[in-house]
């Protein structure tokens, strides 16, 4: 177990905690998981324990804490008998890293929110969901008010914060959303995420929606909310057609009162290059404005073409804020599996969600020689709304590859697989490794 944790810890700069909530959650993933998934539940982390996994963590990346890590269970992090131990000891061994810290508020009071502010730089991920009793009572079992109140702390006292609503308005109804986002606004909130919820095929009558409909009402009502709204509020997962793929790096919003907003960066305004160099996608454009601390930024606005700079802490945004498309780490990757395994008819597995995206980069590919297939993998196994690349299993992927070759009519001499559905040693939820798909197909199967 401890390898595991050093391996979690390394990959993702996450330190996990603790999977203890004081909350129950009706769209908690925990309970809708189908038999055979090899997820954890972590009892609070020793603190020798944490200790022996600080050094592990990379100084120059943020830190996590309180999200999901692999496939350790999340859980309220501020709930650990130690957790204020725990920062003190990455504060004094990593004064100037980043700290991020997701929470559902509800047990930050105002001693807590003061407490924070002694291990600056840090901010919040703050899980609100709702703002109204009704509904976080139904959505959460929250009867307190104790999260609201920490929303207005953090506000007041300066500490970033980014609120996040799971959207379940045929549950809670449109004006609870509505008030949620208008809440957060109001109080302090640098973003605020709207979530498409998931479902499996285990999840009660209540949960269930359709997926498609569901998203296109969210959409409608995310594209009216943020014109009028005065902080950046996004939709994740970023899904689109593939006729409305693109990769224009538009800005969703930029912070108020951030380095970017100072400089006189505006919602809307294009990135055409980052130092001169032409952006790809919205991510390729903030992974290069991320990377120093003072990006020099030619935009487009209103049609005319303006260059700008501002200086801010390095492997952050500034201030920035961008909805996801595709990271074009990914597209150089795929070509460069290609071209060293010699690929020559490549079938390339990915899932529902990314399947636009990728679609448009197909000629990319294709320049390396090789007759590329691109094909979408239905989770038959979670089933539901699931449609992520990282909750695929090998059930999905040995389904997909069987089908597409009968589509194409003979075999591929390689497949690639999303390497966001394996953990670091290649298998996935169900604990079978990705190479047992070789065996289908006598291809060579890589992780991309």
């Amino acid at each position: 177990m401890l390898f595991a944790l050093q391996k979690i810890v390394k990959l993702e700069n996450i330190l996990p905690l603790t999977s203890r909530c004081n909350l129950r959650c009706i769209f908690c993933s925990n309970t809708q998981n189908p038999r055979g998934v090899k997820v954890f539940s972590l009892p609070p982390l020793p603190l020798p324990l944490a200790r022996r996994l600080l050094p592990f963590l990379n100084p120059r990346r943020k830190i996590v804490i309180g999200e999901a890590a692999s496939r350790i269970t999340e859980g309220e992090p501020l709930t650990h008998p130690d957790f204020w131990k725990v920062l003190e000891m990455i504060r004094n061994l990593y004064p100037e890293t980043p700290l991020q810290i997701t929470t559902n508020g509800t047990l930050l009071d105002r001693e807590a929110v003061q407490r924070l502010k002694n291990f600056l730089p840090l901010e919040v991920n703050l899980s609100l969901n709702s703002a109204a009793p009704a509904g976080r009572w139904l959505l959460m079992g929250d009867r307190g008010e104790r999260a609201l109140l920490a929303a207005e702390l953090l506000g007041r006292a300066g500490v970033t914060y980014h609120g996040s609503i799971v959207a379940l308005p045929h549950l809670v109804g449109w004006e609870d959303l509505r008030s949620s986002c208008r809440f957060l606004e109001a109080s302090g909130a640098a973003t605020i995420r709207l979530f498409l919820p998931g479902f499996t095929k285990l999840a009660p009558p209540p949960l269930r929606f359709p997926p498609e409909a569901m998203y296109r009402e969210l959409e409608i009502f995310w594209r009216e909310e943020r014109a009028s709204l005065g902080v950046p509020l996004l939709l994740e997962p970023s899904f689109v057609s593939g006729a409305e793929a693109n990769f224009l790096a538009e800005l969703a919003g930029v912070i108020p009162g951030s380095p970017a907003a100072r400089a006189g960066l505006r919602k809307g305004d294009i990135v055409k290059t980052v130092h001169g160099r032409g952006v790809r996608s919205r991510v390729d454009a903030f992974q290069l404005i991320q990377a120093t601390r003072r990006p020099v930024l030619e935009i487009e606005r209103g049609g005319l073409l303006a260059a700008l700079s501002f200086r801010k802490r390095k492997d952050t945004g500034g201030g920035v804020v961008m909805a996801w498309d595709l990271d074009w780490r990914v597209v150089e990757k795929v070509r460069r599996v290609i071209r060293s395994c010699r690929g020559r008819r490549v079938l390339v597995l990915t899932s529902e969600w990314g399947y636009p995206w990728l679609k448009k980069v197909l000629p990319e590919w294709e320049k390396t020689g090789a007759e590329v297939h691109l094909v979408a993998v239905p989770n038959r196994f979670f089933g539901g709304s699931i449609a992520c690349a990282g909750l695929l299993t090998t059930v999905d992927f040995r389904r997909a590859l069987r089908t597409a070759i009968c589509v194409a009519g003979r075999d591929f001499d390689l497949v690639l697989l999303p390497a966001a559905a394996f953990d670091f040693r290649g298998r996935d939820l169900l604990g079978k490794h990705y190479s047992l798909l070789r065996y289908q197909t006598g291809a060579a199967v890589e992780l991309v």
